[in-house]
């Protein structure tokens, strides 16, 4: 139970994080973090851009308030920070953040020891310099001190122009429908927004048919055909904020947004911005018709059309599909959040262990059709890896409806079956699951490590959970982790438990000689094995710390060897021995690439190798015989 319990919360803290994370796509500068490194560690930017921080690798976060080495304030012009975030070789985006203070800022990462092993950051934000300017009145950043038009900006962003305008005739607006432009009256228009220069409108045989249909059906004369014709092809405009300035010759134009469109009574037309209009249904026979709306023809519904089974308002006679509404409830809302769990847990009254369950949110497409699982790859590898390949393949091949308390469940795995609310969710017989959502589940502490923990919170959200406090076990030396000894050695550890606490010490190296808060490893046997130490509360919280212990031979009984590796296989740290001259150690693939190198010093040394992919290897000291590495995560 408490393996799976782990693998859950490394699950579910890759997706809390995929929660709160930002988007590092569009970032002006990206910074990567991994095993005790930012790089670039040093960064110079200008006020206003935006940083991304990417995880290469390890559990990080960004700290720019105080300093996890010295514990003092960093001092920057303004605190940042950004949340704890495990990476991957691919990189995970731990968020952004946009700099407006010029200064300099200091930053490391807060995690365990990180930063006092080096993983430390500054970046320098410098003031913009402006070195040119505008003198066209016509511009939005018009600069009476400016001697150059050459950053003049006729277009400052308020309004998206990418994709042209609908254009209406004032005279041919229904007052009955209360909008400013109705596209079934109108003609959509591009346009010309060069960078630089004003912006034009794009006037080709379709704008000319437009107006003189206008013409022929009586709407306007013949007169305002050609002076609106001839202000269209001459007009140069400027788009400043809600403001639309235009100069045609004889004809100025100047107009505010009246929050639908821009009214250009100087010729009697309105004009809006394709991209600033919601998307509609054009057509009247529909039941969702919106003539006031940009034409979107495939969001029309059409009731009682609806001739799927699997909806709640299926109709044996309809002929089509497009009206099928799959949700129909009042239990729970489709936006919130849907979890699975696969154990039962004898303390929730329920049933329902929510902390050890993992997130597969209900959607539905934007077409309106049935409902399905969103399946991350985090939570498919998860099913995959602890033997329920049966669950993570129906819950990528399911398609739902839920009509009031039925859950309608058509997958290829189990076929077609109907699910029940039980009170709090739905359960999956076959292969002992239940779904429920964000709803059913009360707030507490998921944490199986805290004190408080509750097997039946949500497992996204939290109460303060409460911990023991204790330190990491060290050597006598200060080293944690990850230590190296001979047979014939001894090596004293040290604990730091919180106050009131009570330690159990634990080794399957060999004898430990105990002394309250210390205990020395004597006769250890060759090979791998573990020193722990247990801290218990007074209500019986425990909570456990370990240092890896790598006992090595005798000098003369390894007096022929001159190196070694260990662990082999290796996930993200490798310790090598070696008895020689200051060389280089490779990693080659199994083609002959070199995919690593590093100076080796004579003595013992960790190397990183977090960044190879899991695979086979070939690793040794330069000028002798390599021998195989596997990597495994």
């Amino acid at each position: 139970m408490r393996n799976l319990s782990v693998l859950l919360a490394v699950v579910l803290a890759s997706h809390v994080s995929d929660l709160f994370a930002q988007d590092c796509d569009g970032a002006d500068h990206t910074i990567l973090a991994g095993n005790l490194y930012f790089s670039p560690a040093d960064l110079t930017i200008e006020v206003g851009q935006t940083v991304a921080w990417i995880n290469e690798g390890g559990f990080h976060d960004v700290n720019g308030s105080v300093s996890a080495v010295s514990g003092e304030s960093f001092d920057n012009p303004e605190v940042f920070s950004l949340p704890a975030v495990s990476g991957n070789a691919e990189g995970v985006c731990m968020g952004t953040y946009t700099f407006t203070v010029p200064g300099t800022y200091n930053y490391d990462c807060s995690i365990g020891s990180h930063a006092a092993g080096g993983m430390v950051g500054t970046l320098v934000v410098e003031e913009t310099v402006v070195e040119s300017g505008c003198n066209d009145a016509f511009a939005c950043n018009y600069d009476a001190a400016a001697t150059s038009d050459v950053d003049c900006t006729y277009n400052d962003g308020t309004f998206d122009l990418s994709e042209g305008f609908w254009l209406v005739a004032d005279a041919s607006l229904d007052p009955d429908l209360d909008c400013d432009i109705q596209p079934a009256q109108g003609v959509m228009v591009q346009v010309n927004d060069v960078p630089g220069s004003p912006v034009t409108l794009v006037v080709n045989s379709e704008l000319e048919d437009f107006v003189d249909d206008l013409v022929d059906a009586g709407v306007i004369d013949q007169l305002s055909a050609t002076l609106a014709i001839g202000a269209f092809n001459n007009a140069v405009f400027s788009f400043c904020g809600e403001t639309v300035s235009g100069d045609a010759g004889l004809v100025n134009i100047t107009s505010e947004w009246n929050g639908e469109a821009w009214n250009i009574s100087e010729i009697g037309f309105s004009l809006a911005p394709v991209a600033n209009m919601t998307d509609g249904c054009p057509d009247p026979t529909a039941s969702n018709y919106d003539p006031c709306a940009n034409p979107d023809p495939a969001s029309c519904i059409f009731l009682d059309e609806c001739n799927d089974p699997l909806a709640c308002n299926f109709d044996s006679t309809a002929v089509g599909s497009a009206g099928c509404n799959y949700f129909d409830t009042e239990l729970f809302t489709l936006g919130e959040n849907d979890f699975i769990g696969l154990l039962d847990y004898d303390d929730c009254e329920s049933g329902y262990a929510g902390a050890y369950s993992l997130p597969v949110p209900l959607a539905q497409d934007s077409t309106g059709g049935p409902l399905y699982f969103v399946l991350f790859p985090d939570v498919e590898s998860f099913l995959v890896e602890n033997g329920y390949d049966i669950a993570a393949q129906d819950i990528a091949t399911v398609s739902m409806s839920v009509c009031d308390t039925v859950m309608n469940y058509n997958s290829l795995v189990i076929g077609d079956t109907d699910l029940i609310w039980d009170g709090m969710g739905f359960t999956i017989d076959l292969y002992g699951a239940f779904i429920a959502p964000d709803s059913s589940f009360p707030v507490g502490c998921p944490d199986p490590d805290a004190c408080n923990f509750d097997a039946c919170s949500h497992p996204f959200l939290s109460d303060d959970c409460t911990y023991i406090e204790l330190g990491p076990l060290a050597t006598a030396a200060g080293d944690t982790g990850m230590v190296t000894m001979t047979e014939l050695d001894s090596l004293t550890f040290v604990a730091t438990p919180g106050e009131g606490l009570t330690v159990e010490w634990d080794s399957e190296c060999g004898e430990l000689i105990i002394d309250g808060n210390t205990a020395t490893l004597v006769g250890p046997e060759t090979g791998d094995c573990e020193v722990c130490v247990e801290a218990e509360n007074a209500d019986g919280c425990e909570t456990e710390s370990c240092i890896v212990v790598t006992v090595l031979g005798s000098i003369g009984d390894q007096s022929h060897q001159h190196w070694q590796v260990m662990p082999n296989p290796a996930a993200a740290d490798l310790r090598v021995i070696w008895q020689g001259e200051t060389t280089a150690f490779d990693v080659f693939d199994l083609n002959g690439r070199r995919v690593h190198s590093t100076t080796l010093p004579p003595g013992s040394h960790v190397l990183d190798v977090s960044a190879l992919q899991p695979g086979l290897y070939l690793a040794g000291p330069r000028g002798h015989a390599p021998q195989r590495l596997a990597i495994q995560r």
